[in-house]
């Protein structure tokens, strides 16, 4: 037991020296500024929690606290839009109706889902355009491959989506 202890000890007093570089600082350090105010400071937290880089897992998390039972996950794109406040976007497919989905996630934790009336493509190819906009490639009843394209606008509390086959 003395002998642990003597060992902890010996380690602390080795990290305490480590930490000690016995230099002077030529400087003086600056003077510490005042802080902004509290309504500039929630503000400018907010602003960089928006606009920071997401990852693909966070959006994801965001899909899945919103997300039906039916919805199958078929892909995942992270961005951020400015405009909206829109983090990341996720396809999916919807086991009821056979047909595709896209779920536009908010940095506020909102989740908006666009529905396209066809079925998703095997290799689907979703990527955002920029703008509020994804493309991702679906089957037609002939069974041909085409582009759709799903635009999310956000103007206050009214939400509008755009769907067009290409």
């Amino acid at each position: 037991m003395k002998r642990m202890f003597a060992l902890l000890l010996s380690a602390l007093f080795a990290l305490t020296l480590a930490g000690c570089g016995g230099e002077e600082p030529t400087e003086s350090a600056p003077a510490p500024t005042s802080a902004p105010p509290a309504s500039e400071q929630s503000e400018t937290a907010s602003q960089s929690e928006a606009s920071r880089i997401w990852t693909e897992g966070e959006v994801l998390e965001l899909y899945e606290a919103e997300r039906e039972e039916n919805w199958e996950m078929a892909d995942c794109v992270t961005f951020y839009d400015q405009s909206s406040g829109l983090v990341g976007a996720v396809l999916f497919r919807n086991s009821d109706t056979q047909t595709a989905g896209v779920a536009f996630l908010g940095a506020d934790g909102a989740c908006r889902m666009g529905g396209a009336d066809a079925q998703l493509a095997d290799e689907p190819g979703f990527e955002y355009l920029g703008d509020g906009t994804v493309t991702f490639k679906v089957k037609g009843e002939d069974g041909k491959v085409r582009s759709h394209t799903m635009s999310i606008t956000i103007e206050g509390v009214n939400v509008t989506f755009k769907s067009v086959d290409k």
